[in-house]
């Protein structure tokens, strides 16, 4: 099966209800009539705390999938907060420490070194194994995405998609450069070419990094960086490895874009610019085709292409998680947080067809409804053609991982503003990054 396939370079769930059938045992005679039967007391509500990262379209995706789960629960009910991308793993350690934690919540796969103190081993908690309890099995999630979820041996993760960055282009613009817009650019001669064509008919030719937040442009120079085998550290995260021809020529062409080229202008947003008809390409990621399709542009999805050596792109996975809850809290709540998790991800086809992620679940991938959708065939099929092919390059993986991504960020957007050369960025960065693993 196709969501089988799916292979991740660094880096979905039928349930099996377990239930003991019984046969009603006969009725007791009816009391007296002057005595009142006995009335058994309504079964408890419960209401869980579900928190998340997510914005835009992928706020509103995972909304639609909460409204669901309310509408079909009578004895639990969900309470959504999401968005606050940039402080959300910090607020959620800071909860876990004071004791105020949501009961689900959201963790990328390459968090999980630096997030698995706050989260609950899920096969050994107060409760029990949740695992078994609410049914949530290995077999029914893509392997490999499973198989990141553990550390130590114990399983903190339960994956709930893939997503990477693709190419976004406008078939409009491309017609008006006489362009072809059923084949776009795929390898750094062609792209070159279609991006000069654009700015040349008055157009910005290529945004890199989505709304150009720091986070998105170090993205970006990873992807350029990666395609010439590049590694940002040794194996053992003892030592930056970027700082070199690798990380040059990746951080010059990415300089090159705004400072160079023409083809944009520094601390544009690219989504608004699409949005708006005046973007020939973009770098972004699945939750983009909403906003792609709400805008009304005339708009195409390709792969990454290869820039140099090999074709590769950013890529990561958002995991359902239960974090560390505070002494006392009921059994009861824990379970009924894994079983919400275990619904999640049966019905995360909704996942794919309006957030535009690849479901992690196996039987929500291959869902007819899914596969049926316009999403699947405009975007989906695609982002899952880069996965199945193994083009994904997940990010940092390390305890101290926030803060290596801040010391790169940091200096990649100086570089990319002008501020500061490409030379100086890298050695910045791995100056500080260096500083860091060795615990300064």
């Amino acid at each position: 099966m196709q969501g089988r396939k799916i292979l991740l370079a660094l880096l979905v769930l039928s349930v099996v209800a377990v239930a003991a059938a019984c046969v009603a045992p006969a009725p007791p005679a009816a009391p007296p009539a002057e005595e009142a039967a006995p009335t058994r007391p309504p079964a408890e509500k419960y209401t869980l705390w579900f928190n998340t990262l997510f914005h835009s379209g992928d706020a509103q995706a995972m909304e639609r999938i909460v409204n669901e789960y309310n509408e079909t629960h009578k004895d639990t009910q969900l309470t959504l907060t999401q968005g606050q991308w940039a402080e959300y793993y910090a607020q959620l350690t800071n909860a876990v420490i004071a004791g105020n934690p949501p009961q689900i919540g959201i963790v990328h796969t390459n968090k999980l070194s630096e997030m698995y103190p706050a989260l609950m081993p899920l096969e050994d908690t107060p409760a029990g194994n949740l695992l078994e309890i609410a049914g949530i099995k290995g077999d029914d999630y893509i392997e490999t995405l499973w198989n990141a979820g553990e550390r130590d041996g114990h399983r903190y993760l339960v994956p709930l998609d893939t997503h990477m960055w693709g190419l976004w282009y406008n078939k409009e613009i491309f017609r008006e450069a006489g362009l072809d817009p059923e084949n776009p650019p795929q390898t750094m001669e062609e792209f070159v070419a279609a991006a000069d064509a654009i700015r040349d008919a008055g157009y910005f030719a290529f945004h890199p990094a989505e709304d150009a937040l720091p986070r998105k442009l170090r993205r970006a120079w990873y992807i350029f960086f990666w395609q010439q085998g590049g590694e940002l550290f040794d194996e053992g995260y003892t030592e930056a490895t970027f700082n070199n021809e690798k990380g040059l020529k990746a951080l010059e062409f990415l300089v090159s874009i705004v400072q160079e080229r023409g083809w944009n202008d520094p601390g544009t947003d690219g989504f608004k610019q699409f949005t708006a008809g005046q973007l020939g390409m973009l770098f972004a990621g699945n939750w983009m085709y909403w906003t792609a399709k709400e805008s009304g542009v005339d708009y195409g999805f390709a792969y990454v292409p290869q820039f140099f050596d090999k074709r590769v792109t950013w890529a990561n996975s958002h995991n359902l998680v239960i974090p560390r809850q505070p002494s006392g809290m009921s059994n009861e709540v824990l379970i009924k947080a894994a079983e919400t998790i275990k619904w999640i991800n049966e019905n995360s086809d909704i996942w794919g067809i309006y957030g535009g992620h690849i479901p992690a679940y196996n039987s929500a991938l291959e869902s007819q409804e899914l596969r049926e959708s316009d999403t699947w065939q405009r975007s989906l099929s695609r982002f899952t053609d880069m996965a199945n092919q193994g083009w994904l390059h997940y990010p940092i993986d390390h305890p101290k991982g926030s803060q290596l991504e801040h010391a790169i960020q940091v200096h990649i957007q100086e570089a990319y503003n002008g501020t500061i050369t490409p030379e100086e960025a890298l050695k910045r960065a791995e100056e500080e990054c260096n500083q860091i693993l060795q615990g300064g």
